[in-house]
């Protein structure tokens, strides 16, 4: 039993540890407004930056479902640590808004 919640315990801390690369590896274009368009063929061409953006709308609820998991399984000494599980998704949050607001402008 004990070691099936630490395999549990190590998936769902490696699950934030690639949402985490994720969001460091998107967020990059979006925040360096990278203009190339890496498939100028397709039907709809999309610049790097905005490509960037609609990911991290995708996967923003993503993220925040892999750090309730960590918030829930993961125990701390003290509780206000626990809420730092959240940073990335607070993150990917912020930088959602800010890809959605001028578009809704």
């Amino acid at each position: 039993m004990k070691q099936t919640k630490n395999i549990l315990l190590w998936f769902i801390i490696a699950l934030n540890i690639v949402g985490v690369i994720c969001l460091i590896y998107f967020a990059i274009p979006y925040f360096t407004h990278n203009v190339t368009v890496t498939n100028p063929d397709a039907m709809l061409p999309m610049e790097a930056w905005d490509i960037a953006g609609m990911a991290l709308t995708i996967g923003f609820v993503p993220l925040l479902i892999a750090n309730l998991l960590c918030f829930a399984t993961v125990k701390a000494r003290q509780k206000f640590v626990n809420f730092l599980y959240f940073i990335p998704s607070t993150v990917c949050f912020i930088i959602v808004l800010s890809y959605w607001i001028p578009a809704l402008e």
